[in-house]
């Protein structure tokens, strides 16, 4: 499972770039939008997506796929490293326990 999360990791780290880079490529639309409205452009835009636009959103999407595979991932590793140390008997700390002090108190005392 830890291999799969490495390679998803990277590969959801190579969309991200790539994403960036695509959504920079984009022309901007809003450019001829002044007081009067621009010049020669209709005020939404044309209604045809070019291969840019396309791209993006399918990219987008494989971002959105990918980021919530990750997150279930990690979590299903999380809850298993947790029920794996929850179910582990304990071991011995090392430390030195502390002993009852009543009982060795009123033994001293009944000996003066």
């Amino acid at each position: 499972m830890g291999v799969l999360t490495s390679v998803l990791s990277v590969l959801f780290v190579i969309l991200c770039i790539l994403l960036i880079l695509v959504i920079l490529l984009q022309a901007d639309k809003g450019a001829g939008m002044g007081i009067l409205g621009g010049a020669g452009q209709s005020t939404f835009g044309s209604s045809t997506a070019d291969i840019i636009t396309k791209i993006t959103a399918w990219m987008v999407i494989l971002f959105m796929v990918g980021s919530l595979t990750l997150a279930i991932l990690e979590s299903k590793r999380a809850s298993s490293l947790k029920s794996k140390i929850l179910s582990s008997e304990p071991a011995e700390s090392g430390m030195i326990q502390k002993q009852d002090q009543t009982s060795e108190n009123g033994a001293d005392k009944k000996d003066k």
